[in-house]
C-alpha cells in the first residue's frame, strides 16, 4: 500500500511549490520534458496478423503439393517446409539477395500487379542436376547459370505453377502463369523499394541438399482480395451447412476414379524383314499374323486387361470386351 502523507508534509510540499523549490518530483513522465519521439506512421504494420494467418495456412498447402510435385517429377525424397511469414520492406528482401539467383515473375490474376517467385542457388542447382541425372552440387553456387539450365529452370517453373491456383482456391479463384525469368535482382523489381511485401520462406530439402524457396507478395498486390484473407472466410469458403466432409480415403478414390488412362487395341504381333519396312511405300500392303476371328488385346497404359472382339457402332470401329485377362493369364504381365 503506498504511504500515506503527513499533514505538516502536505504544508512542506505545498510550500516548495509556491516558493519555486525543488519538489523531489521527477518528471520523466512530462509529455514536454523531451522523452518522446516523433512517430513515423509509414512504419505503421500493413498486414495485420489475421491476413498473416492466412497466408501461412495457403502456402502450407502450397508447400505439401510442391512436395509431392518434386518428389514425383525429379525422382527424389522432398520435404518442403513454411517457415516464416514475415513483412518487409521491398529493398530490405532485394538487397539480402545474392546473385546469381533465380527471380520467376509471375502474374496470379486477379491479384493486381506481379508475384515475385525465389529460388536459391542450392536448390536451383540440385533441381538441375536431379534433371540431367547428376549429384547436386556443393561447390562454386555462385558462378552463373546457363542458357540450357535457366531453359530447364523455366519448364519446371511452368509445371508447378498450376499449385498456387490449388493452394488458393479455398480464398479466391488463381489462375498464376510465369512472366519472365531473371537471374539479377536488379532487373526484377515489380514494386517501389519502399513498398511493403510479405515474404513467404519455404524450406525446402531434395535428398541431402536443403534450399530456400520465396514467394514476395507485395500488399498492392493483395488489396483487390483483402476482405477475402481472413481465417473465417478460408475455413468456410471450403464448404457449407448443406456439403457433407469427405474422409481422406474416399476423397481418394474419387481422384482415382476420374484419372484419365490411356487405353489401346493391339493385334497379334507380325514378323518383317529390316529390308521389307525400309522399302514399305504409301499403299502397300502388310499381312498380319492375325485371324479376324481371334480376339484383340486391350491394353490400360502398357498392361494387358481385357480380351475383346473386333466390331462397328454408328459407323465407327469398335470393341466388345468378352474377357478379362487376369494377373498370370499373360506372358507379358
Amino acid at each position: 500500500m503506498a504511504d500515506v502523507l503527513s499533514q505538516s508534509e502536505i504544508d512542506a510540499l505545498l510550500s516548495s511549490i509556491s516558493s519555486g523549490g525543488d519538489t523531489g518530483v521527477s518528471d520523466a513522465g512530462d509529455p514536454g520534458s523531451g522523452s518522446a519521439k516523433a512517430y513515423d506512421f509509414r512504419t505503421a504494420n500493413r498486414f495485420n496478423k489475421e491476413q498473416i494467418r492466412t497466408l501461412n495456412v495457403i502456402y502450407d498447402t502450397f508447400a505439401r503439393l510442391l512436395s509431392s510435385y518434386l518428389s514425383g517429377t525429379l525422382r527424389a525424397m522432398c520435404t518442403a517446409e513454411v517457415t516464416s511469414v514475415e513483412e518487409l520492406k521491398y529493398y530490405e528482401f532485394v538487397n539480402a539477395l545474392p546473385s546469381p539467383i533465380v527471380l520467376a515473375i509471375t502474374q496470379m490474376p486477379p491479384l493486381a500487379g506481379s508475384v515475385l517467385l525465389e529460388m536459391s542457388p542450392s536448390l536451383s542447382y540440385a533441381i538441375i542436376s536431379r534433371l540431367l541425372g547428376g549429384q547436386p552440387e556443393k561447390e562454386n553456387l555462385s558462378r552463373n547459370f546457363t542458357e540450357i539450365e535457366l531453359v530447364l529452370l523455366e519448364r519446371v517453373v511452368r509445371q508447378f505453377l498450376p499449385l498456387f491456383g490449388e493452394s488458393w482456391e479455398k480464398v479466391i479463384g488463381v489462375s498464376a502463369s510465369l512472366d519472365r525469368i531473371e537471374t539479377s535482382p536488379q532487373f526484377a523489381q515489380i514494386v517501389a523499394m519502399n513498398e511493403t511485401v510479405a515474404i513467404i520462406t519455404i524450406n525446402v530439402t531434395l535428398d541431402e541438399t536443403e534450399g530456400m524457396f520465396v514467394v514476395c507478395l507485395p500488399h498492392l498486390a493483395l488489396e483487390p482480395i483483402n476482405q477475402h484473407l481472413t481465417t473465417k472466410y478460408l475455413y468456410q469458403s471450403g464448404f457449407n451447412e448443406n456439403s457433407e466432409i469427405q474422409p481422406a480415403h474416399e476423397d481418394i478414390r474419387l481422384r482415382l476414379q476420374s484419372t484419365p488412362l490411356e487405353v489401346t487395341a493391339s493385334f497379334n504381333n507380325t514378323l518383317a524383314t529390316v529390308y521389307d519396312v525400309l522399302t514399305l511405300q504409301k499403299g502397300d500392303v502388310l499381312t498380319l499374323d492375325h485371324d479376324i476371328r481371334d480376339k484383340v488385346t486391350l491394353r490400360v497404359g502398357h498392361l494387358p486387361k481385357f480380351s475383346a472382339e473386333i466390331g462397328v457402332k454408328e459407323n465407327r470401329y469398335a470393341l466388345k470386351i468378352t474377357d478379362i485377362i487376369r494377373k498370370g493369364d499373360a506372358e507379358d504381365d
